[in-house]
C-alpha cells in the first residue's frame, strides 16, 4: 500500500482500510513476537496469529485496562524479537501518566514511534487551522517527570516549522529556582512573543488572561487557543473568550483535545462542536464498546472508549481503555473533511464517581460548574470528613477558590448554587490565595476532587 494517501482527509475509505489493515498487520506480526504481556494473554486464550486475521477480528481479544497496565507497565513494551531494525528498538524518550492514581508510570517511544508522533502532532494542528504563520505560547509548565503535555507542544512547533516559546511557569525544582516564570514574567512574555496560539491547561490561561487584564496588557495576536487537561464546558469556552476579545484577540478559537498519555497527543476539534477528532487513523483505531459485556456498538451509540494501536514500537495497547464513556462515529466531518473516528460531546469519566453525603457526584461535572463562574481564577474541590478521623461524622465538601480581584459580593452564594444544580452537593466555600498549599500543590492536571476521608 503506497504512504502517498493522506490518512486523515482520505478520499477513499477502501485505501485508507488497506493502509489500517496494512500497519496492524506488521504491528501484530510485532506483538505476537515480542510482546511480554499479550503472549502471556494470548497463549491463555489459545489464540494464534492466524486466528487474527485484521481488525475485524479486534473483538476476540479483551479489555486492556488501565491496572492491567499500571501493575506492569514494562511488560507492554515490544521486546527485540522481529523488528526490522534498530528503529524499532532504541528508545527516544519515555513519558509518565500524571500519576494522580499512584506512581507515575512511564510510556516508552522508540525512535520509530517518535517520527509517528511528529506527524501525528502535525495532523493535530493541521486539524486545528494552524498555518505557516502562527507562534505558540507553551504554557504547559515542566513537570516532575516527562510528560506529554509540555514536550509534545514544543514537538509539534518543531514539525510544523513555527516558533514556540516556552514560559515556564512555576518555580519546579529547589534546586534550580531561576527555572521558571512568575504569573506577571508570563503575562510579559505573551505581550512581548505576540504568539498567535495560546497553549496549556484551561485553568492557568484563564489564571493568566485575567492577570493580563489587571496589568492592562493587550494580546491582540492570539487567535488559536489550544486547551488540555481538564474539563472544559460550553460555558467555560464562552467565558474565556470574551476575555481574550476583552485583551484584544478578534476572533479566538479555543479548541478542546481529549488527551491521552497513550496517544502522545489528543483527539481535537476543527470547530466547536465538531467533536474531537483521531488525528492519526493510521496509527490509531477507536472503539466504543458496551461497559459491562465489551461489544461492539453501533456509530452514536455512548459507549466505553477503547484504544488500538495499529503503528507502535515501544509501549504498545490493544482494545484500551481509556477510563471514559462518549458517542464516537465514523461518519466523515461534515466541517473539515477529514475521514476518521470522532467523539462527539466531551468524554464522561466512569471510573471516577464519589459518594459524598449520600450522592454519587461525577467529578468533572463540578469542574464544569466552577469553570463556568468568570470570578473563580483557581479552585480545589476537597471533601472530608466534619470530625477526622471519625467515619461515621459527615461529610464536607469545602471549595477552595482563588477569586478574581474584582469578585463580585455574592460569588459564594453563586458558587453555591451552580455546583448544588450540577451534582446534588452543596459546597462550603473558602476563598484562598494563590499560594494556598491545596492550590499551590495541584501540578498541571489535578485531580479536581481531593478526598481526605481515606
Amino acid at each position: 500500500m503506497p504512504d502517498s494517501i493522506d490518512p486523515l482527509f482520505a478520499a477513499d475509505a477502501a485505501q485508507l482500510a488497506a493502509l489500517r489493515e496494512e500497519r496492524f498487520a506488521a504491528t501484530l506480526d510485532r506483538v505476537f513476537a515480542a510482546h511480554p504481556y499479550y503472549r502471556r494473554t494470548f497463549a491463555v486464550l489459545k489464540l494464534a496469529r492466524s486466528d487474527l486475521r485484521g481488525l475485524a477480528d479486534l473483538g476476540k481479544l479483551p479489555v486492556t485496562t488501565k491496572a492491567d497496565y499500571v501493575a506492569e507497565p514494562d511488560a507492554f513494551v515490544l521486546g527485540a524479537a522481529g523488528a526490522a531494525d534498530d528503529t524499532e528498538t532504541v528508545v527516544w524518550d519515555t513519558m509518565y501518566t500524571t500519576g494522580s492514581s499512584g506512581a507515575p508510570t512511564p510510556f516508552v517511544s522508540t525512535a520509530y514511534d517518535f517520527v509517528n508522533i511528529l506527524a501525528l502532532n502535525r495532523n493535530m494542528m493541521r486539524l486545528r487551522g494552524v498555518t505557516a504563520a502562527d507562534s505558540i505560547l507553551n504554557l504547559f509548565p515542566l513537570t516532575r517527570y516527562p510528560h506529554g503535555a509540555f514536550a509534545r507542544a514544543m514537538n509539534a512547533a518543531a514539525v510544523m516549522n513555527i516558533p514556540v516559546t516556552a514560559a515556564l511557569p512555576g518555580h519546579v525544582n529547589e534546586r534550580r529556582p531561576e527555572i521558571g516564570s512568575r504569573l506577571d514574567e508570563v503575562v510579559a512574555l505573551a505581550e512581548r512573543s505576540r504568539a498567535t496560539i495560546l497553549w496549556g491547561v484551561p485553568t492557568f490561561i484563564r489564571k493568566m488572561t485575567a492577570r493580563a487584564e489587571e496589568l492592562g496588557v493587550k494580546l491582540p495576536a492570539v487567535r488559536l487557543v489550544f486547551v488540555t487537561g481538564e474539563g472544559f464546558g460550553e460555558a467555560a469556552r464562552a467565558d474565556l473568550e470574551e476575555r481574550l476579545k476583552r485583551l484584544g484577540a478578534a476572533a479566538p478559537f479555543i479548541s478542546v483535545s481529549y488527551g491521552a498519555t497513550e496517544m502522545q497527543g489528543g483527539m481535537v476539534e476543527c470547530a466547536p462542536g465538531a467533536g474531537n477528532h483521531n488525528p492519526a487513523p493510521d496509527q490509531f483505531l477507536f472503539e466504543a464498546v458496551d461497559p459491562e459485556s465489551h461489544a461492539q456498538l453501533p456509530d452514536g451509540d455512548e459507549g466505553l472508549i477503547l484504544l488500538t494501536h495499529l503503528d507502535r514500537r515501544g509501549t504498545v495497547m490493544l482494545r484500551y481503555a481509556l477510563g471514559d464513556v462518549a458517542r464516537l462515529t465514523r461518519a466523515r466531518c461534515p466541517n473539515c473533511g477529514a475521514l476518521t473516528e470522532r467523539l462527539l460531546g466531551m468524554p464522561r469519566r466512569i471510573d471516577g464517581l464519589l459518594k459524598i453525603k449520600g450522592m454519587l457526584v461525577n467529578p468533572q461535572a463540578l469542574v464544569e460548574a466552577v469553570a463556568a463562574e468568570a470570578d473563580v481564577l483557581e479552585f480545589q474541590a476537597v471533601v472530608a470528613k466534619e470530625v477526622a478521623g471519625d467515619p461515621l461524622s459527615m461529610d464536607r465538601l469545602v471549595l477552595k477558590i482563588v477569586p478574581a480581584a474584582d469578585a463580585a459580593g455574592d460569588l459564594a452564594q453563586r458558587l453555591k448554587r451552580r455546583v448544588h444544580k450540577a451534582v446534588g452537593v452543596t459546597p462550603e466555600i473558602e476563598p484562598v490565595a494563590a499560594d494556598d498549599p491545596l492550590i499551590a500543590a495541584r501540578g498541571w492536571k489535578a485531580k479536581p476532587i481531593l478526598d481526605l476521608r481515606t
